[in-house]
């Protein structure tokens, strides 16, 4: 069996198509789990009024916002409890092709259950234009990765079943005996990184990531945080979580290396906003704002090395 984990965080008309979409899935043997990760009563009350009725779908309250490790931490523990074989993560944001669970699940059964595998990402607006089919290293020794078929119109250039160097979890499965070895994703994050970070700890234990061509879904991108375009809380969780991914993962000589290309980026950022405050526009000072504090955040964790939870100082 399949168990689907999805989270829902005040976007219920989202959650609801993606789970429609879910459900008319030709791979039958499956369940979803839908965790509403604190919205307000409001948005619940209309998510478990929108959701579809069926047996397959079951509906779990956290009353206080986890974030999105937190959350999927939540539902795969619940999920676990249903014994699967398999879990699949995906966005709620998301629209799933009907042969993507199928698709994944037989891919993974070839690399006989040792691998992670997703699909091709397409644009929710745009749904023959690609947002992702997985990374491949930029410069391995930092971990820095290049996302591969970003905004490209969708010509059958990325037909072939290929090895990832990463993978995005906008939707993604992998098996229970997985889960069982590593666990989910580290409480060290709460939003960006948890999955480079869980990928990382798969390929340390012999898993492949996987892209299979034939598993497809269409994703808005970025909802819940208010979009990608200069998002302060985005920036100030990005520069947390790539720094703490580095020190966990890299030697201590090319962590030093990337944290100057981080500091590079922030004192960069504040001189742009300085040069924008005084055009007016004072959205850049935020911005910057925002990478200082990710840094500050991550030279405490380095200290404690404490758990996230997510309060954003600004």
């Amino acid at each position: 069996m399949v168990l689907l984990i999805t989270l829902n965080y005040n976007q219920n008309k989202f959650t609801s198509k993606c789970v429609e979409s879910i459900l008319k899935s030709e791979y039958e043997d499956f369940k979803i789990v839908v965790v509403d990760n604190g919205s307000t009563n409001e948005n619940y009350s209309k998510l478990k009024k929108n959701l579809p009725v069926d047996k397959r779908l079951i509906l779990y309250r956290i009353e206080e916002n986890r974030g999105y490790v937190g959350g999927v931490n939540y539902g795969l523990k619940k999920g676990f409890e249903l014994y699967p074989d398999y879990f699949l993560i995906l966005n709620n944001d998301t629209i799933l092709d009907k042969h993507a669970i199928g698709e994944l699940k037989s891919k993974c059964e070839y690399y006989e259950n040792k691998a992670i595998v997703t699909g091709k990402v397409y644009d929710f607006d745009e749904p023959n234009k690609l947002q992702d089919v997985g990374y491949i290293y930029n410069n391995k020794k930092i971990l820095q990765f290049k996302r591969i078929g970003l905004n490209e119109e969708d010509n059958g250039q990325y037909d072939q079943i290929a090895e990832r160097d990463m993978l995005d979890d906008v939707f993604w499965l992998f098996s229970i005996k997985l889960y069982n070895k590593i666990g989910g994703y580290s409480t060290h994050f709460w939003f960006n990184a948890e999955q480079a970070d869980f990928a990382l700890r798969a390929k340390k234990e012999g898993y492949k990531l996987i892209y299979t061509p034939e598993a497809k879904l269409w994703h808005k991108g970025s909802v819940s945080i208010g979009g990608r375009s200069r998002n302060p809380k985005l920036a100030y969780w990005h520069i947390q979580s790539t720094l703490i991914l580095a020190f966990i993962h890299l030697n201590k000589f090319n962590f030093f290396l990337y944290l100057l290309i981080v500091l590079k980026s922030i004192l960069s950022t504040s001189f742009k906003s300085f040069y924008f405050w005084l055009k007016g526009d004072k959205s850049w000072l935020t911005y910057a704002y925002a990478k200082r504090k990710g840094l500050t955040y991550f030279l405490n964790w380095m200290i404690y090395k404490n758990k996230n939870i997510g309060k954003v100082p600004f």
